[in-house]
């Protein structure tokens, strides 16, 4: 209950849209949000303008990516890619960034991704490339969707600074795959 009084204290009186002009949530709100336990964090458009939202996901408009382990992809199939309650990605411009920036190092992908270190070691990553997000009801993450973890933070950042977003599950068909070389 606590938690929730601080919140609704946090969104109407220490909320100030000047502070929050480039990042479009305040860095007081972000840090209550992100301190709820995952279930109990409000949707962003309780915090969040629609100018906001529209600003952050026109960056996804040349398409989104993600990357999973190629043993998911065959273990699950590929008919239905992602979770059922929404699939994290990043825009794909920003993953070309990400991957050309790594040179190969997969320590450092994990750490841009917000990825526990080591989680993807001895795994044969699979990037997977969609290049209408729109059409998979893409959204700013709330942090209660089960991929996210303890590295999620409210705002639609990860903690790089690299943008993500949600997707509904993605039908074959609705993306391409390609093996990445990270080691």
């Amino acid at each position: 209950m606590k938690n929730i009084y601080l919140l609704f204290v946090s969104l109407f009186f220490c909320y100030n849209p000047l502070l929050a002009q480039n990042n479009c949530i305040d860095i007081k709100v972000q840090k209550i949000i992100t301190s709820l336990k995952k279930g109990c964090r409000p949707e962003p458009n309780l915090y969040w303008s629609k100018e906001c939202n529209d600003k952050h996901l026109k960056q996804f408009k040349e398409g989104a990516s993600y990357l999973v382990a190629q043993s998911i992809l065959d273990r699950f199939g590929r008919t239905l890619l992602g979770r059922p309650d929404g699939q994290f990605v990043m825009s794909k411009k920003e993953m070309d960034l990400l991957l050309n920036n790594a040179k190969g190092n997969l320590a450092y992908v994990e750490t841009q991704l917000g990825i526990p270190a080591g989680a993807w070691k001895n795994n044969i990553l699979v990037r997977i490339d969609i290049p209408l997000p729109f059409e998979l009801n893409i959204r700013i993450p709330s942090g209660n969707e089960s991929g996210a973890n303890e590295l999620w933070i409210a705002g639609g950042k990860l903690p790089t600074g690299y943008l993500e977003a949600v997707i509904d599950a993605i039908p074959e068909g609705k993306y391409t795959e390609k093996i990445i070389d990270l080691k």
